[in-house]
């Protein structure tokens, strides 16, 4: 692995051109952070970018004069006046560049925004309504990007193992998951990527349960769906553990939902369509009896993001492409019982995938 993992500005530039041959020659106004972020760098909380062939303009507030000239050098700035608006930053920079039509991302532009912008402008600029555009470039992930997400695993993995090898019988749900986080910041984490989901007993057929006072060591079952950030990239992994004994009843859960995912895996190559890889391990888990207990997507892209395209459920179509970061996560539920979710983060390749994270789907143990 590379001794610095932060994209350098090469990699923003080639990210530019990308979008801006998707354009085709027109402009856009990124308005979503993770967005910006992802095409120059930038982390800060309050940032549009535009950008068209000839320029691209970071337009920001005096809070991050300093982390601009930091994180992004080469880039054009304008920088709001304490005593005006975002609004007026960014309506004055379309009608300077000379922006007679403007694509806006709809899905994060509010309709307030919308309004308030085009009235800035007198009208002079139309905006057009465009979806996914930029999202659609971050599904396919290149080496600086999967270079982090490998960093963000193998971290979440350690820390598991380390939290496991240090665990407590005093512990609740809670502790379980302060003692997690600790494990991923020491190992170089910024933290977990999402909330992460500690659940022991019946608690693990709550699919997003959130950790609370239960004491681990008073059930046989633990459910874990964990995730690292690093340098703003994702990872998501989720496993079970068994304290003492488990019911016959988990362990067959255990192994058709294996095998479920394993189904879907070998489902998995560039060109796959989203519903046939869900499809596979669904038919898996209902074809054993739990069909109506498997009650959510089989998985999703992640990245800068920790839900991110591609969606794999029956109500998404598409196609996995090479270079995309995915997970799959069957998973089956039985309330007042307990459940069994196992995800793993697997890239796609030409001819199938690569799994991206080494734990084996083993119930782990404390």
């Amino acid at each position: 692995m590379a001794e610095n993992p932060v994209p350098d500005r090469k990699t923003f530039a080639s990210r530019r051109q990308r979008l801006i041959g998707q354009l085709g020659g027109g402009s856009i106004l990124v308005s979503n952070l993770v967005n910006v972020r992802y095409l120059t760098g930038f982390s800060g909380s309050n940032a549009f970018l535009l950008i068209n062939d000839s320029n691209t303009l970071l337009l920001t507030d005096g809070r991050y004069v300093d982390q601009v000239a930091t994180e992004c050098p080469d880039l054009n700035t304008r920088i709001r006046d304490v005593d005006s608006t975002m609004l007026v930053l960014v309506a004055d920079a379309l009608k300077d560049m000379g922006v007679k039509q403007c694509q806006i991302e709809s899905d994060s532009m509010s309709r307030a925004l919308w309004r308030d912008l085009s009235e800035a402008t007198k009208n002079e600029t139309e905006l057009q309504d465009s979806s996914g555009v930029i999202e659609n470039l971050r599904a396919i992930k290149d080496d600086v990007e999967l270079d982090l997400i490998r960093r963000s695993v193998a971290i979440n993995e350690a820390a598991l193992q380390a939290t496991l090898a240090n665990y407590s019988s005093a512990w609740t749900e809670l502790e379980f998951m302060w003692n997690l986080e600790s494990e991923i910041r020491q190992r170089g984490g910024e933290g977990f990527s999402f909330d992460a989901i500690v659940a022991a007993g019946p608690s693990s057929a709550l699919p997003h349960y959130h950790p609370g006072s239960a004491v681990i060591a008073e059930h046989s079952l633990l459910l874990v769906d964990w995730g690292t950030s690093f340098h703003g990239y994702a990872s998501d992994i989720t496993r079970v553990v068994a304290i003492g004994e488990v019911s016959d009843e988990i362990r067959t859960i255990h192994q058709v939902v294996s095998d479920a995912k394993q189904a879907a895996m070998d489902a998995v190559c560039d060109g796959a369509e989203l519903t046939a890889v869900d499809t596979a391990a669904r038919k898996l888990i209902a074809d054993a009896g739990y069909g109506d207990h498997f009650n959510h997507g089989l998985g999703h892209g992640f990245g800068l993001e920790i839900h991110e395209t591609p969606f794999m459920s029956p109500a998404f179509t598409g196609q996995l492409k090479a270079g995309m970061v995915i997970t799959i996560e069957p998973g089956i539920y039985i309330p007042q019982i307990g459940g069994v979710r196992l995800e793993d983060d697997i890239l796609v390749t030409a001819d199938g995938y690569e799994r991206l994270n080494l734990l084996a789907d083993d119930f782990l143990t404390l």
